[in-house]
């Protein structure tokens, strides 16, 4: 029988199984199953880990996890494995098109994915040949065309190996090794060089007199700012439930700063309000399928290109359509269809642009996160870029179908990327509610924004001052680093990802992206090498695929794609 390892059991992990044993039933295969993974809730991964705290909300909406659909019945190798419900049959989701978008703690959606995998594991264990490995793998190695997988005290071998490992460490930026280095000559100051998990915050989430640093002013920020204002001397109230306008009130007095920095100081800008609202900002079917088309002409061919007009242009003319559609609940003009696009083309190819219908960036920080917060209630006139951000969350999914595995060079791919991530402030945007808890905290003397662009920072023997543009200065004696790092192969510093590398097992696509694979999740290896049975699916394999951050692009067709290829292998050899 054939040998199988599946590293990694997070959601991609998850459907990756159900999918394999969709595809096996029908070819009547049945290879040895074992599935690697450490966690102690199989099925979420550690972004959706179970034991988290409610204060990690997600950034989807419920509304939009409709994608997670039901797993039909599957009669594999003498077992019958049940259906199980989607997401929505669930929780019993239903929620009308003018009521506010709701977005649950990450732990709701983490009890439903280790159920769905434990639905499965109880009716596979009847089988000897399934087994789950509680334990990290810490090396692979391709002898004689099989894979000796390495744990801390075993080695096992395999014949075929999927990994859909989610977020890994990296080297520490040189910021990163000069604090590490401080704080080990001052034991009195206090480093977190992760975010998560937001627990190992205790040990400072109830001291009072404390100033505390928090690098980064993102999704990751928010978690960490909740987890530490929700406690012993305060908590949020929501005053004004149509707007979510909150106050923070106090118990009694704790003395605690927050103080968040990031290289451009700008705020996250939150989703529309509900259905009704996002629907302004919805392409038509045909604007979608224009849009498809156009990417795939390009993406899909071995043509020479040098710039991504051929994405950034389609979009322009939709994005165009899209905001004249608005009329009075944009900004006033009486631009042309083409003057529009020849603006939104200029905001995507430089983030400083600006003009009238642009939200300038130059007011107050507080002032642009309320205004922000107004566009997504739909109560004042929508700027061209918070429209520019809503229709691109729109086109993501399509983006994300059209340009994976694209044929052009490496430095196009790294451009789309680069411009998807710039998106992210406005399309992977938090919750009204939560830049409202931002608000809160700043006018209860608790956060303030007095440093977010790009202080100075000097280390000091009482931790870490920082200086703003005006010479107004702060000290913290913890810092908490909330910027979470981009997947890039050459520099992560887990000893599974090093010693692939190091065997030669693997290659970047690209050197500031992840690993190069086929459109069926395969390791792609230079020409002169032997193929290796390895195949790679999620966020280590950005740049061959984009999109690798979304939940939904989780339960999607390039997993079903690596099942199809992996049975179609098993029954030809």
């Amino acid at each position: 029988m054939k040998q199988l390892a599946i590293i990694g059991m997070g959601p991609r992990g998850l459907y990756a199984l159900e999918s394999l044993l969709t595809e096996l039933s029908k070819a009547r295969e049945r290879p040895i199953i074992h599935i690697f993974d450490a966690t102690s809730s199989p099925g979420t991964g550690n972004v959706w880990d179970k034991s988290q705290p409610d204060s990690n909300w997600i950034n989807i909406t419920e509304r939009a996890l409709a994608g997670i659909e039901k797993r039909p019945q599957i009669n594999y190798s003498n077992v019958i494995i049940g259906e199980f419900p989607s997401y929505h049959e669930w929780c019993q989701f239903s929620q009308n098109s003018d009521k506010p978008d709701s977005f649950s703690a990450r732990n709701k959606l983490g009890n439903y994915l280790n159920a769905r995998y434990k639905s499965l594991e109880v009716v596979l264990n009847e089988l000897e040949s399934f087994k789950f490995i509680k334990a990290e793998v810490r090396s692979i190695n391709l002898k004689d065309q099989k894979l000796e997988i390495a744990t801390h005290n075993k080695v096992w071998t395999y014949d075929d190996l999927l990994l859909t490992i989610g977020h890994q460490s990296t080297m520490p930026s040189d910021q990163l090794k000069k604090w590490q280095s401080h704080v080990a000559s001052y034991k009195s100051l206090t480093l977190f060089e992760n975010a998560y998990p937001v627990t190992q915050l205790n040990i400072v989430k109830d001291k009072t007199n404390i100033n505390i640093g928090l690098r980064g002013f993102g999704l990751a920020m928010i978690d960490v700012m909740r987890y530490l204002t929700i406690n012993d001397f305060g908590n949020f109230k929501v005053i004004n439930k149509d707007t979510f306008e909150t106050i923070y009130y106090k118990s009694k007095v704790q003395e605690l700063k927050l103080i968040p920095f990031s290289l451009d100081g700008l705020p996250l800008v939150p989703k529309p309000l509900n259905e009704s609202i996002d629907l302004w900002y919805q392409p038509t079917k045909e604007e979608l399928d224009f849009f498809k088309s156009e990417i795939e002409a390009v993406s899909q061919q071995s043509t020479e290109i040098d710039s991504i007009d051929f994405l950034t242009n389609p979009f322009a003319k939709i994005t165009s359509r899209v905001y004249l559609d608005l009329k009075g609940k944009g900004i006033a003009n009486s631009l042309s269809p083409s003057d529009l696009e020849r603006l939104i083309l200029s905001w995507l190819t430089d983030e400083n642009f600006s003009h009238p219908l642009i939200q300038d960036h130059n007011i107050s920080t507080y002032k642009l996160i309320q205004n922000y917060i107004n566009m997504a209630l739909g109560t004042i006139p929508i700027s061209l870029d918070f429209c520019i951000g809503q229709v691109w969350r729109h086109c993501q999914p399509t983006l994300y179908k059209g340009f994976s595995h694209a044929k052009v060079n490496t430095d196009i791919i790294e451009k789309v990327i680069a411009l998807d991530e710039r998106s992210k402030r406005y399309s992977y945007g938090p919750p009204i509610e939560s830049m409202q808890q931002v608000l809160a905290l700043i006018d209860a003397d608790i956060l303030t924004l007095d440093f977010v662009t790009d202080p100075n920072i000097d280390l000091v023997a009482e931790g870490w001052t920082l200086t703003n543009s005006e010479s107004k200065s702060v000290t913290c004696s913890v810092m908490i680093n909330s910027v979470l790092d981009a997947p890039k192969l050459l520099d992560i510093n887990t000893p599974l990802i090093k010693n692939l590398l190091q065997n030669d097992l693997i290659q970047p696509i690209h050197s500031k992206l992840g690993i190069e694979t086929s459109p069926d999740g395969y390791v792609i290896t230079p020409e002169d090498k032997d193929d290796v049975p390895i195949a790679v699916l999620g966020r280590l394999a950005k740049g061959s695929v984009i999109g690798v951050d979304a939940i939904l692009e989780c339960f999607g067709p390039r997993i079903e794609d690596w099942a199809k290829a992996y049975v179609s292998k098993l029954k030809s050899n």
